[in-house]
């Protein structure tokens, strides 16, 4: 019922608002229209093309110096990790470690892992003189995605600090800035996601002594992505975009066909027949309570009877009467509803007769016009309560309490 009642309202209200309704109607296919241009202007294009990450190796280095001298803050034998700076006098060697790893969904590769000390002049990117120390070397098999690889190394900083010097005084002259680092070599030989691979990343760690201290820097955790360009086509990735402007063109053409045709018959709007079956429904399942099917004998029938307007003022009358409202047929095929009280019948019909010419909606056509309701139902813009349709698609009966106190 309540379904049926929304529908009215909807259809009421496309009537009342038929022009705007159209206009917005033809904007949205005029959208549709535009996406599905849109999407095929250009129908000589190639495959385009993207870059994907297919698989990424993760490098870095960790350090940390032991306390070897006494002092008046550290503790002999402690461990300082990851400091900025070191002291030389109380832990003159680093120690450190170096760890690598790859992602990927899926892999298997050898890793041959080379740690060297290099000390050399450079100055920006040219370097004038080097000289490498190996420091360690490892080599693992069947590596797989997230298996890490690491090799330790030590530095004696003040050793280092000597060799520096020393390299500088038999050269003379060294232009550029000295510095040493470890250089870590990760060569990479396999297969990645289903293809060859041989890959060589190196990182560096750079040690600096400044005479009482030293400082540490290099790469944590440095990341390298291997990327792939493949081929995409376009017309696959943007399909849903022109299905749905052709979709939203032909609905709303659609529409403004069917909805034109029904204003220019008359059937748009609810008719006067409809609205007012959808009234005496409403009554009928408002006073549920008060009403029982039955069947009257004849000589009921028969008595003086007295017909009211409405279920709702017989409903009124059963309640003064503290009687029951007696739902039968009519010999019409209608409905009749009955209260009845002494010598009285009080009556209340109500008749729907069924139309070969009625559509689905209901409605019932005359020579082609709805019968009446272009009469009947008129929309006022500047009123809520004159408006006929909506005061009858929106009443809800009430049962009259005033007749009742006024019997008490």
């Amino acid at each position: 019922m309540n379904t049926e009642r929304r529908l009215a309202r909807v259809r009421a209200g496309i009537d009342r608002w038929f022009g705007p309704v159209v206009i917005v109607l033809l904007v949205l296919a005029l959208f549709g229209g535009w996406t599905v241009l849109a999407a095929n202007a250009d129908t000589t294009a190639d495959t385009d093309q993207r870059t994907v990450d297919t698989w990424s190796t993760t490098g870095g280095f960790d350090h940390y110096a032991t306390v070897q001298s006494e002092n008046e803050v550290f503790e002999v034998g402690e461990e300082l990790p990851r400091q900025e700076v070191y002291f030389t006098q109380i832990a003159p060697e680093v120690d450190g470690e170096f760890t690598h790893q790859y992602n990927a969904q899926n892999g298997d590769v050898t890793v041959d892992l080379d740690l060297e000390r290099e000390i050399r002049a450079v100055d920006d990117d040219t370097e004038y003189w080097s000289t490498s120390e190996p420091l360690n070397e490892s080599t693992a098999t069947g590596v797989e995605p997230g298996d890490r690889v690491g090799s330790s190394f030590a530095i004696d900083v003040p050793a280092l600090e000597e060799e520096i010097e020393r390299t500088e005084s038999s050269l003379g002259d060294s232009p550029g800035t000295t510095e040493a680092v470890v250089v870590a070599e990760v060569t990479m030989e396999g297969t990645i996601e289903g293809e060859p691979v041989q890959h060589t990343d190196r990182y560096e760690l750079l040690i600096e002594p400044d005479g009482d201290t030293y400082s540490v820097e290099g790469p944590v955790a440095e990341r390298y992505t291997q990327e792939r360009v493949e081929e995409v086509d376009p017309t696959a990735e943007s399909g849903s975009t022109p299905m749905f402007g052709m979709a939203l063109l032909l609905g709303s053409i659609a529409a403004i066909g069917v909805l034109s045709k029904r204003k220019v018959n008359g059937t748009l709007a609810p008719s006067e027949a409809e609205l007012e079956r959808l009234r005496v429904t409403g009554e009928r399942e408002e006073f549920d309570e008060w009403v029982s099917a039955g069947t009257l004998p004849d000589e009921v029938r028969e008595r003086s009877r007295v017909t009211v307007a409405s279920l709702e003022d017989l409903v009124d009358v059963a309640i003064d009467c503290d009687r029951r409202v007696i739902e039968d047929e009519t010999e019409e095929g209608g409905t009749a509803y009955y209260v009845v009280d002494g010598d009285l019948l009080y009556v209340y019909e109500f008749e729907e007769v069924p139309d070969p010419n009625a559509d689905e909606f209901g409605e019932t056509f005359v020579d082609g016009e709805r019968n009446g309701a272009d009469d009947e139902i008129e929309f006022d813009s500047g009123s809520d309560s004159d408006a006929k349709a909506d005061a009858e698609i929106e009443s809800e009966p009430e049962r009259n309490d005033s007749s009742e106190s006024d019997d008490d």
